[in-house]
């Protein structure tokens, strides 16, 4: 899995605009494609025809709610192109999550729980590096950064590469930057000159597309529809395809690992069609084993396998519902650290929560 966060904090750049387009370019080649709208805005959504109106469940529910995966929230849209939608409560994330550890993970270990194997996943941020776009960068491999030309686009570029930095140096994540010069008009002077700075000063990150400036973008999205399919034979659509085809092209080149890995530090209980897998970064443990409800509390539980580089790991055939669980390390009883689903028990004390839907015991 692929995931790409397009991001820029400057808003009117054309990141949702290239987020719908190249998803769709790259659902036309017949790749599955999840788009996950982070913005509060909703533009994503609106933009390939979802009212906010229309849905129940949107990406807010998925960050906020242990319930919810992706695989209940996503709205098919075309074929191999399914959509996670935004909405306006989306903007409170960032008051409700302000002092809970890890909320910075949550868009990462949902994705990593999905059953649905896409093969891109593309996160259209909010116009702003708040904690919304700190869970896309986090979750993601790559960034691809629009930017028009403009001042202010060029000055929300070096932000976001400033955020980047910030990830790698604070907990090592890394992030490729992909630096996509969008709203271009060749025949004018300025244009040009902002070209050949973004060139100059970020040559070595920089995609080979330019997406040019034509109004056939803007009437696709009032119509809510990409550009492949309202104006299919259009100089936009050629250019998103070219997009695509850029980056499948760099598929064989990418660093072993780098697509769809995380740290053992974002690991969480993972819905499987087999059941659950529990894993925990123990390093220093002799014995780990997971119990809950699913083993009536059984001290002995389940024993969990050591992989070489101190992580525990082992998949537990489950019934569906809500079950609670701890881990027992070096007969030791603990929540699980990387799951901030939690309720108390008898004892004063928190035991960690899986829900299991029942399709997926059904699909099992």
């Amino acid at each position: 899995m692929r995931i790409l966060s397009v991001v820029n904090q400057k808003g009117g750049c054309g990141k949702t605009t290239v987020s719908i387009n190249l998803a769709a370019a790259l659902a036309k080649r017949k790749k599955d494609v999840l788009l996950v709208d982070m913005d509060p805005q909703g533009h994503a959504s609106l933009g390939l025809n979802l009212d906010p109106e229309d849905y129940e469940r949107s990406t807010y529910d998925v960050l906020m709610h242990a319930e919810f995966e992706f695989d209940q929230v996503v709205i098919p849209v075309v074929e191999h192109l399914d959509v996670c939608p935004g909405s306006v409560v989306l903007a409170a994330v960032e008051q409700e999550l302000k002092d809970r550890p890890g909320r910075e993970r949550r868009l990462l270990a949902k994705l990593q729980s999905m059953r649905h194997p896409y093969e891109y996943v593309i996160l259209d941020c909010p116009p702003a590096i708040g904690l919304l776009t700190f869970n896309a960068l986090t979750a993601s491999q790559e960034a691809i950064i629009p930017v028009d030309p403009s001042f202010f686009s060029l000055h929300g570029l070096h932000k976001v590469r400033e955020t980047i930095e910030l990830l790698r140096e604070e907990i090592g994540h890394e992030v490729q930057i992909r630096v996509l010069a969008n709203n271009c008009n060749s025949r004018t002077n300025f244009s040009r000159d902002i070209l050949y700075e973004i060139q100059n000063f970020h040559g070595d990150s920089m995609l080979r597309t330019v997406i040019s400036h034509t109004v056939k973008l803007k009437e696709a999205a009032s119509r809510g529809q990409p550009v492949t399919k309202f104006d299919p034979a259009g100089r936009a659509t050629k250019e998103f395809a070219a997009l695509a085809e850029e980056l499948l092209a760099q598929e064989p080149f990418l660093r072993v690992g780098e697509v769809g890995t995380r740290a053992p530090a974002f690991q969480g209980p993972q819905l499987l069609p087999g059941g659950v897998r529990f894993v925990l970064d123990a390093p220093h443990a002799r014995e780990v084993r997971v119990t809950g409800s699913f083993t009536d509390w059984s001290f002995d539980g389940f024993p969990l396998q050591r992989s070489e580089d101190g992580q525990w790991s082992g998949t537990i055939a489950v019934g569906g519902g809500q079950h609670e669980y701890r881990f027992i390390i070096d007969g030791v009883w603990v929540k699980d650290p990387n799951n901030e689903a939690s309720v108390m028990n008898e004892f004063g004390q928190e035991n960690s929560v899986v829900n299991v839907p029942a399709d997926l015991v059904a699909h099992g």
